[in-house]
């Protein structure tokens, strides 16, 4: 509708400005044509006159003249005719009726002016001088109206008003039937069509009647979203295959998984149970002595806590357990871990220590299972120093984007850093670390769970683990921890 009203606006517009424009050439036209055959008319006649005035002069004298003239008067319709003197001085009744200064240029020829009085009606007086042999210099003046002439000029203008308001009026009723029927309701089926393509809704194909450009514009948007239909169709097959073989590969993986998980199981459990197996038939065999019997009845419970202890970690590593969280210092946290394992590094000739700035380094954590994160990756660092050495802590602040960030979006975290100075960890290795019973320790010194739940604890907290590391370089283990609001630390 808007497009249409604003073509036919400017159609309506170029229409009337062609039709003022051919009024007022039409006007000019004819008020040339309605002088110059005043004009002409005026200097006939009064050339017609000169040699009878010249005749009437000399047998009669200026009475003579002055009867002609209005003789002929009386038989003219369209002029009017005077004798005047050319050189009378201003308001003599006998002088031209146009002021002397125009009047200088005539002298053998007739010439004609164009004056408007005081009451605004035009006329075209014409002066044809006669040689009468007297010291004054006379001359016919012929005068004609050119009232006709503007009334003509008046209908014409008064037509082309007309004509313009019709114009108008009939743009008008263009612009509601042709706006409304011819483009706008197309225009509107056009625009719904795109905006339902544009949500995703390609069905429903749109005919518009007629051999148009706006049938053609629908018969490609039709085309257009039938090409995207298929589009959409082939990704959504693609898309369906590609699922279905992640599905595979992740089944591949799960069978893998529970592969290494028996395997370990089997591993670790196998031995306590043999022990316990053999030390139960010895009892009851009935032929140990008493002292031998306490002492297997010790290895058996010996040997079912460490079971318990092997089972208890399988339970951790699968169970799902909402953390208790609080506004907690991680410097604190860092300190109290490394107080608790001070034993178990001095006897490995291992020492730890903490570095960090002394401002609070608060996180939103649950105090326990971040620490039984930093204990296990400690023990991993203790345990790789067979001949001791030093054990560093670090706590700093790191802007980052999470691994699992789709948006690329920086966040605060703070970063926990665990360096030692073992043998290293392989690089084909290092893609295994994080997964359940995967160890490159001694048989009996680990079962491989400690870093999985460690990296299932930071998960949980919205965190990530991060591991550095080459063959007799040592390790490094990072652990980044979302940093907690500062208002938020204060409330806590």
């Amino acid at each position: 509708m808007k497009l249409t009203a604003k073509l036919v606006i400017v159609f309506m517009l170029v229409s009337i400005a062609l039709t003022a424009i051919n009024g007022y050439l039409a006007v000019q036209h004819e008020a040339r044509i309605f002088e110059n055959d005043m004009k002409e008319y005026a200097a006939r006649v009064g050339t017609t006159m000169e040699k009878m005035v010249v005749i009437v002069w000399r047998d009669q004298g200026q009475q003579g003249v002055l009867t002609l003239i209005k003789s002929e008067n009386r038989q003219q319709s369209r002029i009017k005719i005077r004798w005047v003197w050319l050189d009378a001085r201003p308001r003599d009744p006998d002088g031209p009726r146009v002021p002397a200064d125009q009047l200088r240029g005539v002298s053998q020829v007739p010439a004609s002016i164009k004056v408007r009085d005081q009451q605004g009606n035009r006329y075209i007086h014409t002066y044809v001088p006669i040689d009468l042999d007297t010291k004054r210099k006379g001359g016919l003046e012929l005068t004609g109206s050119l009232a006709e002439l503007d009334k003509y000029t008046r209908t014409t203008l008064y037509r082309t008003f007309v004509v313009m308001g019709v114009m108008v009026l009939a743009c008008g009723v263009l612009i509601a039937v042709l706006g409304v029927r011819v483009v706008g309701k197309p225009l509107e089926q056009l625009i719904e069509k795109t905006r339902r393509a544009g949500a995703g809704d390609l069905s429903g194909p749109l005919h518009l009647e007629g051999n148009d450009e706006l049938s053609e514009l629908a018969g490609s948007l039709n085309h257009m979203c039938h090409q995207l239909a298929e589009s959409q169709q082939k990704l959504q097959e693609q898309s369906t295959a590609r699922i279905a073989a992640l599905d595979q590969l992740r089944h591949a993986d799960r069978l893998r998984t529970v592969g290494r998980l028996a395997s370990g199981i089997a591993h670790e459990l196998g031995t306590p149970l043999n022990v316990v197996s053999g030390r139960a038939g010895l009892i009851a065999s009935g032929k140990l002595p008493d002292e031998e019997i306490i002492q297997s009845a010790l290895t058996i419970k010996t040997q079912t806590d460490q079971m318990a202890s092997i089972i208890r970690q399988l339970l951790d590593f699968s169970r799902h357990r909402t953390p208790q969280r609080a506004a907690v210092n991680l410097r604190q946290v860092a300190d109290q871990t490394v107080e608790l394992l001070t034993t178990i590094s001095q006897k490995r000739g291992t020492t730890i220590t903490v570095d960090g700035p002394d401002k609070p380094q608060t996180a939103l954590v649950d105090l326990g299972r971040i620490q039984q994160v930093l204990s296990n990756i400690i023990v991993n660092a203790i345990q790789s120093m067979s001949d001791g050495g030093p054990i560093r802590i670090g706590l700093r602040q790191a802007r980052v984007c999470a691994p699992e960030a789709i948006d690329g979006k920086t966040t605060e975290f703070i970063a926990i850093d665990i360096r030692d100075q073992g043998h290293g960890i392989r690089g084909e290795d290092l893609e295994h670390v994080f997964e359940p019973f995967f160890t490159t320790k001694e048989v009996g010194e680990g079962t491989g769970l400690g870093l999985s739940i460690a990296y299932g604890i930071v998960q949980e907290h919205g965190g990530w683990i991060e591991v550095k590391s080459e063959l007799g370089q040592g390790s490094c283990f990072s652990v980044y921890l979302p940093k907690e609001a500062d208002e938020c630390a204060t409330e806590s």
